[in-house]
Order: structure tokens, then sequence, then C-alpha cells
């Protein structure tokens, strides 16, 4: 991603957030479905540009927009807004360089970082392969909210996927061990599945709790993959049980017809 390109998602996420708090604030509107996307999509630039451009004068729009995002009436721009900004500076902090140069009240900076330290801590376990792969089901789980149907948005954006990430992560620990043990082939399974763009399904029952994390480590990769290949498996399991009963029928047909010549 180049500057120009981050810019422009910033522009666009923060027309979006303004022009849907004018709106009724439904997460179903085009609005927030747009600022969400253009936050999902800052998400992927890269540390260095991120820090570069957060700490930057030249572009105020990028501190201003943080509290347009992190306090918005809508929770899915503001639940997206936190998880941008506490990347952000989590990248700050890894290099040492601090949140922002320009002059703000103590109190609201303090509190700020408070909020952020806390959440950060609630989300990491201090393993940096275990932080990985939580890293990976959130941005799976994060793109159900554009996945559903209308009818079920409301559903999906109550629901932290945060916390359902971790959730699944920790089950995924406590029953297969580390990433880069023995399992570390069932992960990469988990992984790919609750990423695959053809399994919405999956990621969907997941964040919803209709599958839970102990329950997913234990399925087998035919049960985690999507509808459309599992059809397609049942249906390859179907003409095989239908050839091998075809075929003893005949044989069973021509041991009669032998048992009759004789």
């Amino acid at each position: 991603m180049q500057k120009h390109e981050f810019l422009e998602l910033i522009e666009a996420a923060t027309k979006a957030a303004k022009s849907a708090a004018r709106g009724d604030g439904k997460s179903s509107s085009p609005a927030v479905s747009r600022c969400v996307e253009a936050m999902v999509r800052l998400k992927e630039a890269p540390e260095s540009l991120a820090c570069e451009l957060a700490v930057d004068r030249k572009y105020p729009q990028i501190g201003n927009s943080h509290g347009l995002f992190t306090e918005h009436k809508n929770p899915r721009i503001q639940s997206e807004g936190k998880i941008l900004y506490s990347l952000w500076l989590r990248y700050l902090y890894a290099t040492g360089r601090k949140q922002s140069s320009r002059p703000r009240d103590r109190t609201v900076v303090k509190k700020e970082k408070k909020l952020v330290e806390e959440e950060m801590v609630s989300r990491t376990t201090g393993d940096s392969n275990r932080d990985k792969v939580r890293e990976i089901l959130h941005k799976s789980l994060s793109k159900v909210a554009n996945e559903v149907v209308v009818e079920m948005k409301e559903g999906v954006v109550s629901c932290d996927s945060w916390t359902v990430a971790a959730s699944v992560e920790s089950a995924m620990f406590e029953r297969l061990g580390s990433f880069e043990g023995t399992q570390k082939a069932k992960y990469r399974s988990i992984i790919f599945n609750m990423g695959d763009s053809s399994n919405q399904d999956l990621r969907r029952k997941v964040l919803l709790g209709e599958i839970s994390g102990e329950r997913l480590v234990t399925m087998k990769k035919e049960e985690m993959a999507s509808n459309k290949i599992q059809l397609e498996v049942q249906n390859i399991k179907e003409k095989a049980r239908v050839k091998e009963e075809n075929r003893v029928k005949s044989m069973m047909m021509f041991q009669s017809d032998s048992m009759i010549m004789t």
C-alpha cells in the first residue's frame, strides 16, 4: 500500500463515518459498510507507513479521525475504530515512538492510553505464535459482517470478533498444544478453512457461537469445508456407493447364473 492509498482510505472512512452519524445509525446502512471496509483495508497498511503518517503533522486528519471512529454511535464503526487505532498504537510502541507529536490534554491521552493498553493485554498472550493465530482468526471473523444478509447483520455486529478469536485460539492451544508442535497441520487446516473465501458459513457459525472453539478443534477437515465442497464430497460418496452396489449385484447375478448352468 502506498501513501496516497492510505490517505484516500482515511478520507473515505471519515466521510462514510460522518454520513453514518447523520443517518439512522443502523449497522446495515451503506455508509457504515463503506467506513468499516475502509478501516479493514487500513489495517493491512505496512507498519512503517502507518507509523510514519500517524505522527506526521502534515496529516492531521489521521489524528482527528480517532475520536470520530472510536466514539461513533454505530457499534461496528466504533469497534473497528478501536481495533485500528490499537493496532497503530502497538506499532508505535514497538518502534519506541510517541503516540502523537501534537499537544493534547494529558487527562484524555492518559485515559485513551489506559483503555488501549487494557484492550491489548486482554487480546495478547505474550506468545508471538499464539498472538499471530489470534490475529489471523480475528481477520477472518471480521469478514462476517460484510458477508451475511441484512437480517443477520445486527446479531453479527453484536459479537466481539476479538473475544471469539481469543476463545477459539485458547481452545486450539489447550487441545493441540503449540502451533510449532506436532499438531501444526491441524492448526493450518483450521486457519485455512476459517479464512477460505468460499467458507462463509463456517466463520459465521463460529462468530455466532453455533460452533464453539472446542467443537471446531475436533472437527475433521471435511466437516470444516464449505457447504459446496461438502455437497461435492457427498455426491462423490453417493456415486461410489451406487457403483459398489451395482458391482455387488452384478457379481451376485453372475454367480446365480453360474449355479443354474451347473
